[in-house]
């Protein structure tokens, strides 16, 4: 089964641009409730997530509570923990496996690695409870 099935488009998901500024992303986290979020850059290509626990590892250990300058500052220069690895377009639902189990969503990309939407977890796992209800 193709992966299209379950991608919400990119035009459904709140992801940050590498060119924001921490303020800016923490508004779009905040509004929407959401602990992790996609980034992409300025042509649109995936490159990577971010976290509420990198905003707070970035404020205690590089900008040392100077909250102003962790304001201004642009999503490109924080560090980040972890990174959600994407997956192609083209890819089979069995290649969500390794990702799934531990991220909340998986990035989708096209031949370009240009952001086009993500798969949750919450996708999948209503997928797999509707076939074990047909079986």
């Amino acid at each position: 089964m193709n992966i299209s099935f379950f991608l919400l488009p990119k035009s459904e998901v709140v992801y940050v641009h590498n060119y924001d500024t921490v303020g800016e992303a923490l508004r779009k986290l905040h509004e929407n409730r959401y602990q992790t979020v996609p980034v992409v850059d300025q042509e649109g290509k995936y490159v990577g997530t971010i976290s509420e626990g990198d905003f707070l590892w970035n404020l205690i250990v590089d900008y040392r509570s100077k909250t102003d300058r962790i304001k201004e500052a642009r999503i490109a220069e924080l560090k980040k923990k972890c990174f959600y690895y994407p997956v192609s377009i083209d890819a089979d639902i069995s290649e969500l496996d390794r990702h799934i189990i531990d991220q909340n969503f998986v990035p989708v990309v096209d031949g370009r690695n240009v952001f086009i939407g993500i798969i949750t977890r919450r996708e999948i796992m209503k997928a797999l409870l509707a076939k074990k209800k047909e079986d």
